[in-house]
């Protein structure tokens, strides 16, 4: 059998690269043991130069090898958990100063809520009642910029634009309030750089739109008390999504990252998979029936609740229903 040299890298790094979330997923590695591997990064120095030394001999194919089998291992890590941790590890020093708490209320019928995050942490949770509330902490106690009026709410960083590149700015703490008891809501998240969860328990939303870049955000949906659609954007990160106990639809789109759902006892799921790349998904595994790139739960058409989301992914996964549940 003879080898082709100029393929052996994309093999090796092909094989790696689907092996790790194969062996995450068996339980054979586990998650501090993924994030290890980009620790491994000096490997592709040392691989370029055994290229070099070894350029002119028979075993010139040992640098790319190298190479191949680090970048295989590191992406491999993406698919199975995403990149949490650059985000998290390359904002700056998180801020301890308290800013003064600024709060609201909702006077039109349905609104609008934007919360904008570079770098940092970020608790979105309900409150009872009628009342928006903003409180936390930065560097110089400055807090966000908060613009509101009757029917929206803006929740954004003083430093940047929400280039989701804004990586090297202090790391802010925002704990972001939502009244149960207000109108309607539309949510839009722009999460970049960091940690956050969102619990919209309680909370009236009519569509949730969540972006993710570099960073890890768990999302709640158990208990909203309406929701008719989710957006949901991930690029090189992880995102939890626990889904509602509610009929609804939606999207979400895994680049270079890792999606799992957590879905309620009894529901129904219809689950796309197209126009997917370098893509994982362990729907077969949960009891899904195949048919062409749609997964559907046995009975789905007689399910009280119906929950159908397009799932795509490039260089991504996705997990339903994961043995570690959902959360960040």
């Amino acid at each position: 059998m003879h080898i082709r040299r100029g393929y052996l890298g994309w093999g090796v790094f092909l094989i790696l690269t689907g092996a790790v979330p194969l062996l995450v997923r068996s339980g054979y590695l586990t998650d501090d043991q993924v994030q290890r591997l980009w620790t491994l990064w000096p490997l592709i120095l040392i691989g370029i130069g055994v290229g070099l030394v070894l350029s002119r001999t028979r075993f010139d194919f040992l640098g790319g090898l190298i190479v191949a089998a680090t970048l295989g291992l590191m992406a491999g890590g993406f698919l199975s958990l995403g990149a949490s941790t650059i985000g998290g590890t390359g904002c700056g020093a998180e801020g301890t100063t308290s800013f003064p708490a600024q709060e609201g209320t909702f006077t039109a019928g349905e609104a609008s809520v934007l919360v904008t995050l570079n770098c940092g942490t970020a608790e979105i949770k309900p409150a009872s009642g009628t009342t928006w509330r903003v409180e936390g902490k930065d560097d110089k106690g400055e807090g966000p910029i908060v613009s509101s009026d009757a029917g929206s709410l803006s929740v954004k960083p003083r430093q940047g634009d929400g280039n989701p590149f804004t990586f090297l700015g202090p790391r802010d703490t925002w704990t972001v309030s939502l009244p149960t008891g207000g109108p309607t809501l539309g949510v839009e998240l722009r999460l970049n750089a960091g940690s956050s969860t969102v619990d919209l328990g309680g909370v009236p939303v009519s569509t949730v739109d969540v972006t993710l870049n570099a960073g890890s955000t768990t999302l709640d949906l158990s208990e909203v008390t309406a929701i008719q659609g989710l957006e949901g954007t991930l690029n090189a990160g992880s995102l939890g999504v626990i889904l509602p106990n509610r009929s609804m639809t939606g999207t979400i789109q895994a680049n270079a990252g890792a999606v799992k759902l957590c879905a309620p006892t009894g529901a129904g799921l219809r689950l796309q998979t197209g126009s997917s790349v370098i893509a994982s998904y362990d729907y077969g595994g949960q009891g899904l029936i195949q048919d062409g790139s749609t997964w559907t739960t046995p009975g789905f058409e007689t399910a009280a609740v119906q929950i159908e989301l397009e799932t795509r992914a490039n260089a991504g996964s996705f997990s339903l229903n994961p043995t570690g549940g959902c959360g960040g």
